[in-house]
């Protein structure tokens, strides 16, 4: 077996560990006695990250071949992915305008495919987020960002289940192939939520670079 920590080997002491479940609470108390945390893991190739592991809880370590971890500060990480995604959220914003006006044109295949697409990244964009208010420790339902155009605050939680809400309507659209109304939500209702968004993460980035303004108590829902 062999371990790479922060992508160099590592010499672990094995005796007593039967399981992966064992060896991954002995690499993770390892990184806490250094002030970090395990930010990723891939097990034999194959990232786990953020996945259930479950399931390979009680898989004997003889069945391991090559176990990556990489460790940090979660926080610092969470901070330098959100700089990261707010780029990407500009690359989404551009392919959902371009997939409005193929749906205008009525071009079926090519919007249907530009659409899942769309999908594909907004499935990126969400899971980015939640993974960086959980090395943040935040609460979306707890962190409040001004609103646009001067209206009043709302919580970030708000915003988030405002896109939820636009996305399954879309997609009852889509299913009823009502194509006019895929490209008049597209345009009017999913890009102006997501635009929202170019004020939410730097305001998110803001009210977290002093960890004494942080709300730390993260909803059931979020847990």
């Amino acid at each position: 077996m062999e371990i790479h920590l922060n992508n160099r080997t590592e010499e672990v002491q094995t005796e007593g560990i039967q399981f992966f479940g064992q060896l991954m609470e002995k690499l993770s108390q390892k990184a806490a006695d250094e002030g970090a945390a395990v930010l990723s893991v891939k097990l034999n190739g194959e990232d786990i990250t953020g996945k259930d592991r479950s399931h390979l809880e009680e898989m004997s370590v003889d069945d391991i071949q090559q176990l990556e971890v990489q460790t940090g500060n979660p926080k610092d990480l969470a901070r330098t992915t959100l700089y990261s995604i707010a780029e990407f959220l500009e690359k989404l914003l551009k392919e959902l305008q371009d997939t409005s006006e193929l749906f205008r044109l009525e071009n079926q295949e090519r919007s249907s495919q530009s659409f899942l697409r769309c999908l594909d990244g907004m499935q990126v964009f969400m899971h980015t987020l939640e993974t960086c208010r959980r090395l943040l420790g935040i609460s979306f339902e707890l962190l409040i960002v001004p609103g646009e155009n001067g209206q009043d605050e709302i919580t970030v939680g708000e915003s988030r289940r405002k896109l939820f809400s636009v996305l399954d309507n879309m997609i009852d659209a889509q299913t009823d192939q009502d194509w006019v109304l895929m490209a008049d939500m597209l345009q009017y209702e999913l890009i102006p939520v997501l635009e929202d968004w170019r004020r939410i993460i730097p305001a998110i980035l803001e009210k977290t670079a002093d960890e004494e303004t942080v709300a730390v108590q993260p909803d059931l829902a979020e847990a």
